[in-house]
């Protein structure tokens, strides 16, 4: 599945909610580094459609409390809170339907402690933890990536640096650096107010 068909799948489930949520008719932006990656590890790789529409899914629900959605049309804060919680929803449940308690683990401990991390003005460390998170998505949690991001949500020094070198160096050694990369690039390069 292309990135582009990620988000238009995202689309077309939320055109089936209708109103009061409306997709944008015009061209919305196609930034999927982070399905992208989730889809290519080895946990992952045999449903990697499935598994890139589910981050993309809670991405958006993200973005959506703390940034800018990528394919509604611009709702108010109110409504962007609850489509939030419609694509955090939407990413669960493709979870529960693959059976991944892992996975569930993973993306439900991201999106708790991201909003601790938000909540608390930390909006940069949420990035390095969505990174830390996806990648364990895609190989799998071990007892480093663990006490990193218990570390970081304690607001330990260092914890953002475990995190990373544990996160690039899982990348590479699955043969994701390339995928893991360009999903760095892509939130060091996205604006502040996403």
């Amino acid at each position: 599945m292309t990135a582009a068909a990620t988000l238009d799948r995202l689309a077309d489930r939320i055109r089936e909610e209708g109103p009061p949520l409306e997709v944008r008719e015009e061209s919305f932006a196609r930034d999927t580094a982070l399905g992208d990656l989730a889809a290519a590890g080895p946990r992952t790789a045999s449903r990697a459609g499935d598994y890139a529409f589910i981050v993309e899914a809670v991405r958006e629900g993200y973005l959506c409390h703390y940034g800018r959605s990528r394919i509604l049309d611009e709702p108010d804060n109110d409504l962007a809170l609850l489509a939030g919680d419609l694509f955090y929803a939407i990413g669960i449940r493709g979870l529960a339907e693959l059976e991944d308690l892992e996975s569930t683990g993973i993306l439900s401990d991201l999106i708790r402690v991201a909003a601790e991390l938000q909540a608390s003005g930390r909006q940069d460390l949420a990035e390095v933890l969505w990174l830390g998170q996806i990648v364990a998505l895609a190989c799998g949690m071990d007892d480093t990536q663990k006490q990193a991001v218990k570390a970081l949500e304690a607001g330990q020094t260092g914890a953002a640096e475990a995190l990373s070198a544990w996160s690039a160096g899982t990348a590479a050694t699955n043969g994701l650096g390339r995928a893991f990369d360009i999903a760095q690039t892509a939130i060091d390069s996205r604006p502040s107010n996403f």
